[in-house]
C-alpha cells in the first residue's frame, strides 16, 4: 500500500451520524471486481447519497459539490463505518482518494480495514469535530493538513490538534505495510527455512 507520511488537501465535512458500511458501499456492488492500479471503488462509493435513481448526481450532496470535488479528508459524523465488516467499505474510501478520515468515532472492523488499506482514521473530541465541521462549511475548498509523524491535524484557521494512534498502526501506514507486507520483510528467512525444510524431509514432498 501507499506509505502515509503528510497529506495536505481538500476536506469536506460530512456531517452525518452512524453513516453504516451499507452506505458506504451498497450491497448490489459487493461482487465488484476490484484490480491492482484501478480505482474500481471510486464510483460506488456512498453511491445512494451522491446519485438518484437515474443515476445523476443529487447537486445537495456535499461530496458533488465543486468546492469539495477531489477532496483527501473527510471530516465525519460519530460512529462512520459502523455495521457490516465489509471491506470494500475500505476499497471504495481509497479509490475515491480519500486518504484521512477525522471524526469522534468510527465502526471499529471499518476503521482496522481503513488501516490496512492505507487510510489513516484520526479521532479527536466531539467539540473539535464540530468546529472543523463549521470551519469547512464556512470556507469551502479549504485545505487541511494531516501529518502522522507529528500526529497532527492543522484546521482551516491554524488551530493544530493532536490525535492518538497505536504505534504499530503508525509504523505501517509510515512504510506503506499491510499485513502480508510485513510478512514478507521476512521473505529470505521464509525461503531459507523451507529450502532447508525440504533438505531434511525430503519425504514430505511424497505427502503433499
Amino acid at each position: 500500500m501507499q506509505p502515509f507520511t503528510t497529506l495536505t488537501a481538500v476536506a469536506a465535512p460530512l456531517d452525518i451520524a452512524k453513516l453504516d458500511t451499507g452506505m458506504i458501499v451498497p450491497g448490489r456492488f459487493q461482487r465488484l471486481p476490484r484490480r491492482p492500479g484501478h480505482n474500481d471503488y471510486a464510483h460506488v462509493f456512498l453511491h445512494d447519497l451522491r446519485f438518484d435513481e437515474q443515476e445523476q448526481p443529487r447537486a445537495q450532496f456535499v461530496l458533488n459539490q465543486s468546492a469539495y470535488q477531489n477532496a483527501g479528508i473527510l471530516v465525519t459524523g460519530p460512529d462512520f463505518g459502523c455495521g457490516s465488516s465489509r471491506e470494500s467499505a475500505a476499497y471504495a474510501t481509497l479509490d475515491f482518494g480519500v486518504r484521512a478520515l477525522i471524526g469522534a468515532s468510527f465502526g471499529d472492523v471499518y476503521r482496522g480495514n481503513c488501516m490496512q488499506n492505507g487510510v489513516l482514521t484520526i479521532v479527536l473530541p466531539p467539540d473539535i469535530v464540530n468546529s472543523l465541521m463549521r470551519q469547512l462549511q464556512s470556507q469551502p475548498g479549504t485545505t487541511m493538513t494531516v501529518d502522522l509523524p507529528q500526529q497532527t491535524v492543522t484546521a482551516p484557521d491554524g488551530t493544530q490538534h493532536n490525535f492518538d494512534i497505536d504505534a504499530t498502526r503508525k509504523e505501517r501506514l509510515l512504510k506503506g505495510l499491510d499485513d502480508v507486507g510485513v510478512t514478507l520483510q521476512y521473505l529470505p528467512q521464509i525461503e531459507a527455512f523451507e529450502a532447508r525444510y525440504r533438505t531434511d524431509m525430503p519425504w514430505l514432498k511424497h505427502l503433499i
